[in-house]
């Protein structure tokens, strides 16, 4: 004779169902980083001042948690700028270069470009600040042939990821100058 269960041992069986879903929840919700050390770096407006693996500020703290609770490396923000100089050669292009957030003991490579074709690169070391510049560079050719365009962008690398386990710096590009030669 087959007997029923009871009450108790159907609540018993439904309680260890529960509790056996609530396990396999947590343990997923773990997994996703919900609350990483990395995710914590994103907090208290401290995100404004990191990026993701693509260079990338973050646009908003929710973007950086998620990120960090995913496991992605978070780096401190790093940049490269090139600017013109005040003062320019009639045929040529004057720039300085600086920047912030680049790795110690590696060099910012700023090539100045003639028609497409690299004439002259600047390489500067980055000290253990990680800061550099203004550094100008410069370039002059004579006789003067008015429609030569110049170009410059500099190139490095950003500081070692703020994430645990740490990931080496990323590459970092600046924006891009242009100029047309003016003969007189």
């Amino acid at each position: 004779m087959l007997r029923t269960p009871t009450k108790s041992v159907l609540g018993l069986a439904l309680l260890a169902a529960l509790a056996t879903a609530l396990v396999f929840a947590g343990a997923a919700l773990a997994g996703k980083g919900g609350n990483s050390a990395n995710a914590k770096l994103c907090q208290k407006g401290a995100w404004q001042a990191l990026m993701d693996s693509t260079a990338t500020q973050f646009a908003s703290e929710d973007d950086c948690v998620s990120t960090g609770a995913h496991g992605e490396p978070i780096y401190a923000l790093a940049s490269l700028h090139v600017e013109a100089t005040a003062n320019q050669p009639a045929d040529g292009l004057s720039v300085s270069t600086s920047g912030f957030g680049l790795a110690p003991t590696t060099v910012v490579i700023t090539p100045l470009l003639k028609n497409g074709v690299a004439v002259i690169t600047g390489i500067v070391p980055v000290p253990a600040s990680g800061i550099i510049g203004p550094s100008p560079l410069g370039h002059i050719s004579a006789p003067c042939v008015a429609g030569n365009v110049y170009s410059a962008t500099a190139s490095g690398t950003s500081a070692d990821s703020l994430s645990t386990p740490t990931v080496p710096g990323i590459a970092i590009t600046s924006n891009t100058v242009t100029r047309i030669s003016s003969c007189p």
